[in-house]
């Protein structure tokens, strides 16, 4: 069960407890038994994220407040942040792509090419996916395995900017007829910009599409997009 660090010093000190695990920090008591040791269950949860997850080891308690009220408070024992490593892994993937190109292209001409007709299997997740729900779910089961657990809460919320322009739930095909229905990432970039350069507003040239933070920067498709003068 967790404690505060004062409590845990004073256990190790006057030796009733010993280290059993230094990352995260856990204390096994010594002169209890599991059976002596009925603690409250506490909870598990997730924020999960794109870059990061936040895990947080919550209980609650029961109190009356100066009106005679009872409520519940919720206490944070334990936050953790779990970085991922999705755009390094994207990375490494785009880096072996390149060499099994160029070996198949430069060393082995007669080389037939490779078609990219082939199926995954069930369940299968792109790399930097799966390495974030393995890496989520290996520390809510170490934290599991720590601290009594009895509830695991995630947080699944999802932003739909188009339902809450139209202030209703968007049904069917209602969400592809939005305000940009029918119109080009390139229309919809000059009509932004102007159809003058993002740099020297240049207008009646020759204009191109690129990210405002560079592909080797880690940027995807999905990115912000700008247009400037060649």
């Amino acid at each position: 069960m967790p404690c505060h660090p004062a409590r845990a010093r004073e256990l190790l000190g006057k030796g009733r407890a010993v280290v059993a695990r230094q990352a995260p920090f856990t204390i096994r008591i010594k002169d209890r038994t599991r059976a002596e040791s009925a603690v409250d269950g506490v909870q598990l949860r997730i924020d999960p994220g794109s870059k990061g997850t936040g895990l947080v080891l919550t209980d609650e308690k029961k109190e009356t407040d100066e009106h005679g009220t009872t409520v519940t408070v919720r206490r944070a024992l334990i936050s953790i942040e779990l970085q991922h490593r999705g755009d390094q892994i994207r990375a490494c993937m785009r880096q072996r792509a390149g060499y099994r190109h160029r070996r198949r292209s430069a060393n082995c001409r007669y080389r037939a090419p490779r078609h990219d007709n082939r199926t995954h299997p069930a369940g299968w997740l792109p790399p930097s996916l799966r390495h974030r729900v393995d890496t989520t779910c290996s520390l809510a089961n170490r934290l599991s395995r720590y601290a009594p657990v009895s509830e695991i809460h995630v947080e699944n919320v999802a932003f739909d900017t188009h339902s809450m322009s139209a202030g209703r739930t968007l049904r069917g095909a209602e969400h592809e007829q939005g305000t940009l229905a029918g119109t080009d990432d390139r229309a919809h970039l000059r009509a932004k910009w102007n159809n003058a350069c993002a740099y020297c507003d240049a207008t009646g040239v020759p204009l191109n599409i690129e990210h405002l933070t560079p592909r080797s920067r880690g940027s995807s498709n999905q990115a912000a997009l700008r247009i400037r003068n060649r």
